[in-house]
C-alpha cells in the first residue's frame, strides 16, 4: 500500500547536527556569579522560612490558588514541603542541564564562529529562569504560610502578570539576541 506524504518536505528538511556542534563551555563571568548566589540564597531562604514557620502551621492550609490569586483549594499542612522540594529540584535540573550547551536546541546554527556567544547566552537564560522560579516558589510559600496565618488573604491581583511577565519577556529578548547574533 502506497501513502501519498505531501509533508515529507516538512519532516525531512536538514535539522542542525548537534553532534558537531563545538562542546566548548563559557567561563562564568560577574554576572552569573551574581545569579547563582542569589538562586542559592533563594534557596536557603525558602527552605528556612518554611522550616521556620512550619511548627505554627495550622493543619489545613491553602494548597492551590486561582487566577485572581485567591486560595481555592486546601490541604494539609505537609503540603507546604512540596514547594521548596520542588525549587530544589527544579534548581538541580537546570544546573545539570545547563552543563551541555552544545545539547540545546536553538533557533539558529551553531558554528564555532558563535558557539561562544550562544551558548553564554543560554546558559545565562538558564540561571535566569531557575532563579526567577525559586523566588516564585519562595513568594507562594510565604504568602500560603501568611494566608494560613489569617494575615493574607491571597497572593495578589498582578500576581499572574507579573510572573508571566517575568518569565516570558527574558525569553522573548533572549531569542531577539540570538537571533541577531547568529553569525
Amino acid at each position: 500500500m502506497m501513502v501519498n506524504n505531501n509533508f515529507t518536505g516538512v519532516f525531512n528538511r536538514k535539522r542542525d547536527d548537534k553532534s558537531n556542534r563545538p562542546k566548548v563551555r563559557p567561563e562564568m563571568e560577574p554576572i552569573d556569579w551574581v545569579i547563582e548566589a542569589m538562586a542559592l540564597i533563594g534557596l536557603m531562604a525558602i527552605w528556612g522560612y518554611v522550616i521556620y514557620h512550619f511548627p505554627n502551621l495550622p493543619e489545613t492550609i491553602p494548597s492551590h490558588f486561582n487566577g485572581s490569586g485567591q486560595p481555592d483549594d486546601y490541604s494539609g499542612k505537609d503540603t507546604i514541603w512540596a514547594l521548596p522540594a520542588i525549587a530544589l529540584f527544579i534548581y538541580v535540573l537546570l544546573s545539570l542541564i545547563s552543563l551541555v550547551p552544545h545539547q540545546f536546541n536553538f533557533t539558529v546554527t551553531i558554528t564555532p564562529a558563535n558557539a561562544l556567544k550562544q551558548y553564554t547566552m543560554a546558559i545565562r537564560l538558564i540561571r535566569y529562569l531557575k532563579t526567577a522560579i525559586i523566588y516564585l516558589f519562595f513568594y507562594i510559600s510565604y504568602v500560603t504560610i501568611r494566608v494560613a496565618a489569617g494575615v493574607d488573604s491571597g497572593l495578589g491581583l498582578w500576581f499572574l502578570t507579573i510572573v508571566l511577565g517575568g518569565i516570558v519577556v527574558p525569553i522573548i529578548f533572549y531569542l531577539i539576541m540570538a537571533n541577531k547574533l547568529k553569525a
